[in-house]
């Protein structure tokens, strides 16, 4: 059934204009922000023990639907979008279900300030259209190439890709591959599997397993230090023994700002974890890495724990922790 557009749901997104083509840069920024407002949508949700189809009844069933909504009219009518919040992930602990309910309508009040889903729909097409420069793969085929990694290889190998957008980037159409699954968290296309990957069963066999995972700007998006550590420990579950690679992408500010995390951490805790770096890439606001695997008994089971590594005013607190 054909999904009605914003205009006809809801007053307030009237004046919301969605553009029907948007820059790949500002289409990646509108992904990745949707992302986070979708994940702490979700944490809110969780924390008020309700879900997408009914969390409005259950506001009007705890008496705090009226803090939602003026919350969320607050944002729609009186907040620039350049004055929203471009940051952090919510944290929902030890909280009343009134903080919960305007927390909430703020988050929704953003995600039709910037157009709802109908944009994000638009920015996920457009995110990693390679003809206009949005397709991250574009580095890991490359690299591919000119390490002939799978040029040899009697059978071909096959690929997970972790938070795609498009079916048609160059990981799907370079023919590398034999199989290719995507997933994401929030499936545009159906080729695309809707699904978190901390919630994929577990492989059964080495059928289940992949020559090859890319996981572009997905790692940024989990809400906890802890919970990127053990992002990082299941990709590796899902490897082949041999012959298997992992394609990071990160953004620049993760190594470059962050008070827990630089260039050489990340080689640390990868290296702990049995990879190898082949390649690294710092564009203007991205940074890519290419690892191979060298299979389960290369772990040495080194713990990573939070600690300050630069000291500095102004500076982001991504982290990872491995324990």
């Amino acid at each position: 059934m054909k999904r009605k557009s914003l205009k006809a749901i809801t007053k307030e997104s009237k004046a919301v204009h969605v553009p029907s083509s948007i820059k790949p840069q500002s289409a990646r920024q509108l992904i990745r922000r949707f992302h986070l407002l979708l994940k702490n949508k979700n944490l809110v949700l969780q924390k008020l023990q309700s879900s997408e189809a009914d969390y409005l009844t259950k506001l009007k069933q705890i008496g705090t639907y009226q803090v939602y909504s003026d919350s969320k009219n607050k944002v729609i009518e009186n907040i620039k979008i350049n004055s929203l919040a471009t940051e952090n992930s919510v944290n929902v602990e030890s909280v009343q279900p009134f903080f919960l309910s305007g927390l909430l309508g703020r988050i929704d009040g953003e995600i039709v300030k910037r157009g709802g889903l109908d944009a994000y729909q638009v920015a996920s097409t457009q995110g990693q259209n390679g003809k206009r420069g949005g397709d991250s793969s574009k580095y890991l085929m490359r690299w591919l190439s000119e390490l002939e990694l799978f040029s040899k290889v009697k059978i071909k190998p096959n690929a997970l890709e972790i938070g795609c957008l498009s079916s048609q980037n160059l990981i799907s159409t370079s023919k590398v591959f034999e199989e290719v699954v995507r997933i994401d968290l929030q499936s545009q296309e159906p080729k695309i599997l809707k699904q978190d990957f901390m919630q994929r069963p577990l492989p059964k066999n080495d059928n289940e397993k992949f020559n090859l995972i890319s996981c572009s700007l997905v790692l940024n998006f989990v809400p906890t230090a802890s919970d990127r550590g053990q992002m990082l420990k299941r990709v590796t579950t899902f490897l082949q023994e041999t012959d298997s690679y992992l394609f990071l992408v990160l953004p620049l500010p993760c190594i470059t700002n962050s008070r827990y995390c630089t260039q050489e951490h990340i080689a640390k805790i990868m290296s702990s974890l049995g990879f190898q770096e082949l390649k690294f890439h710092q564009a203007q606001k991205i940074a890519y890495w290419l690892y191979k695997w060298n299979g389960s008994k290369s772990s040495t089971g080194e713990t990573f724990l939070k600690k300050e590594l630069v000291s500095g005013k102004g500076m982001n607190n991504f982290c990872i922790v491995v324990d």
